[in-house]
């Protein structure tokens, strides 16, 4: 469906900032509105598959995240004092 809508400005540099992040309008527009689905069921009440499906459906949300540098990954630096 498409439709068309007014942005406030700041609003509009939101979306850009999370566009660029790897998120899509569509994925903004269903976690903000989320929130007021009531029949949203809530965590307490989900079957241990139901939230398995959802935090795999989180795990697999694209991030756009620097990768991590070869110094991060030395034993020294994830182990610390244990080294």
């Amino acid at each position: 469906m498409q439709v068309t809508i007014e942005i406030e400005p700041h609003t509009f540099s939101l979306i850009r900032k999370a566009k660029a992040k790897g998120l899509s309008l569509d994925g903004i527009l269903t976690e903000a509105l989320d929130k007021y689905d009531e029949k949203k069921t809530k965590v307490k009440e989900l079957s241990v598959e139901e939230r398995i499906e959802r935090f795999n459906k989180w795990a697999r949300t694209p991030r756009n995240l620097p990768p991590l540098s070869d110094e991060m990954l030395r034993r020294e630096n994830i182990y610390g004092d244990r080294a």
